[in-house]
């Protein structure tokens, strides 16, 4: 597969899409790529004579997508940075009634049934660990579906950030293309910094730097997502930073402050539970009123400190709310799995002598009952049911062993 074959698959999606009708459920992840894709498919959407109906989520589950499809009527759905691995769950739960369009960069599924069109960046031989963030690929396809949304090519840049696609020292592949075109429209900047390269975003009168603005739209999507943060992101995207926006982000910043400090220093006091190659914990509602996407978050901060050890991955477990943002209450008793890896286990999975997690969740969290999507290498995350946390870390550790040969 090539990138002239997703053109031509995003052709067929818009196509596809018209002839659905003029109204859509647009259905988005809570990060900064997620929010930032958001924007993109929103304005882009809407300039073309959409109706858009738009939900934030942090995770897709097979109640979620129920009703969400059950909501939709007939209407189109469509989903951007999450969902490619879902597909056959979808086209099940969706059973033809509404056309699905899956703008993803996970790795991804086929999709089982022609109502569901699975148009992840990964099924066309595009990397979404590296290449092509979610934002980045819904601006591809803003641009298909008319040349003008050239104007939002700075929004793939602020998801490529947002997901450390410049983790390698700058922005590679469809992401570099995407950059240019923003820094050619003179909204987006670069600087050198030794042999990395620095992003700034001008697109709003003033130089903001990308890094720490990409940070803060996840915490206003993840820290703030019962709290109307992802509202806030979105208007942020596209409109730039605000009263508004500074008002929330540091109450937001402190409540994270506050719940991480304290959870890091229960790790350090015995919290954490250590397994032949895997260190996990949980956090119970301790995070509330944050979302589950900090888990996540907290993961990523603390996977280099000196307590942690550095050649075993890293589980944490936080409490599902009953309450979903825009969808309402659901009957459950959940917990979300978020999982990274130390920066020296990280290269191990580079060099192909450790399983990445992409791999290593999925096949565990299905054998308890858990519900697979966007996952990468050195990130990954799903839904399972409370209390069979210990259960899913001894198949890990099985897994890990079976596949090293132990």
């Amino acid at each position: 597969m090539s990138k002239e074959a997703y053109i031509k698959a995003l052709e067929e999606g818009i196509v596809r899409l018209r002839e659905a009708g003029r109204e859509l459920i647009l259905v988005h992840h809570n990060d900064a790529d997620g929010l930032a894709a958001g924007a993109v498919l929103q304005t882009a959407f809407v300039r073309a004579g959409f109706q858009v109906e738009r939900i934030p989520l942090e995770r897709i589950h097979p109640p979620i997508v129920e009703r969400i499809h059950d909501r939709a009527a007939g209407r189109a759905v469509v989903y951007t940075d999450l969902a490619g691995r879902a597909a056959p769950v979808i086209c099940e739960i969706n059973r033809g009634r509404s056309f699905t369009l899956i703008l993803d960069h996970h790795p991804a599924e086929e999709s089982t049934d022609e109502t569901v069109m699975n148009l992840s960046t990964e099924r066309f031989g595009l990397s979404g660990e590296a290449e092509i963030s979610a934002a980045a690929a819904d601006t591809i396809f803003a641009n298909v579906l008319d040349p003008k949304n050239e104007d939002l090519y700075y929004l793939g840049v602020i998801g490529a950030i947002g997901d450390s696609h410049d983790r390698g020292g700058k922005l590679i592949g469809e992401n570099r293309e995407v950059l240019m075109i923003a820094v050619s429209r003179g909204e987006i900047r670069i600087a050198a910094d030794g042999d990395r390269e620095v992003y700034f975003l001008t697109r709003f009168g003033k130089e903001i730097p990308l890094t720490p603005f990409s940070k803060s739209l996840t915490t206003l999507g993840a820290a703030g997502y019962a709290l109307g943060g992802p509202e806030l992101g979105i208007r942020t995207c596209l409109e730039g930073p605000n009263p508004d926006y500074e008002s929330k982000l540091k109450e937001l910043e402190a409540l994270k402050e506050e719940r991480f400090a304290r959870e890091l220093e229960r790790l350090k006091s015995g919290g954490l539970h250590k397994t032949p190659h895997h260190q996990w914990f949980s956090v119970g509602d301790g995070f509330s009123p944050m979302g589950v996407k900090i888990i996540g978050e907290f993961c990523m901060d603390i996977r280099n400190e000196p307590f942690m050890d550095p050649d075993k991955y890293i589980a944490g477990f936080q409490d599902m709310p009953p309450e979903i943002p825009g969808l309402g209450r659901f009957d459950w008793d959940l917990v979300k799995v978020s999982m990274r890896v130390p920066t020296p286990l990280g290269q191990k999975i580079i060099d192909g002598t450790m399983p990445g997690l992409d791999w290593l969740l999925p096949e565990a969290a299905k054998k308890v009952g858990g519900s697979i999507d966007a996952c990468h290498g050195y990130a990954a995350a799903s839904l399972i049911p409370r209390g069979r946390e210990e259960e899913l870390i001894e198949l890990m550790d099985a897994l890990v062993d079976e596949r090293s040969g132990e």
